[in-house]
């Protein structure tokens, strides 16, 4: 599949994951990937922006990504986002599911687990007419 016209928002307060999920998503084909260590930038990013798929961590300083998640909800109820966490508890599934994020990623999962994960979602996604 062509992922080539995709735009995709990394949200992470860590270097490494924000460039092992960079890597990631260039490996899959995706051209525009911007990177924010936080989930008050993420918000920003995403109304200047507007990217097509949005990877959001859960526990960031500033604003984590479960607030993060529902304010770019309120810009654009239709935004693919994915939420990223090392631990998950049934709470944080729940709560992340109720305010629309479309997948979960457990960042403990292999390398190749987590591509196989992206793949599957990004199968879903289509270019959006105004991302940047």
């Amino acid at each position: 599949m062509d992922y080539s016209k995709l735009t995709a928002l990394i949200a992470d307060d860590e270097a490494h994951m924000r460039t092992f999920l960079k890597l990631l998503l260039t490996d899959i084909g995706i051209p525009k990937i911007y990177l924010m260590q936080n989930g008050m930038d993420a918000v920003e990013a995403y109304q200047e922006y507007n990217p097509d798929i949005v990877l959001l961590d859960i526990n960031m300083n500033k604003m984590n990504g479960i607030d993060a998640l529902k304010h770019i909800r309120t810009i654009n109820p239709e935004a693919k986002i994915v939420m990223l966490t090392a631990v998950a508890t049934r709470d944080s599934i729940e709560e992340t599911a109720k305010h629309g994020a479309i997948y979960y990623i457990l960042k403990t999962q292999s390398p190749e687990s987590i591509k196989d994960h992206l793949l599957k979602i990004l199968s879903k996604v289509t270019p959006t007419a105004t991302s940047k």
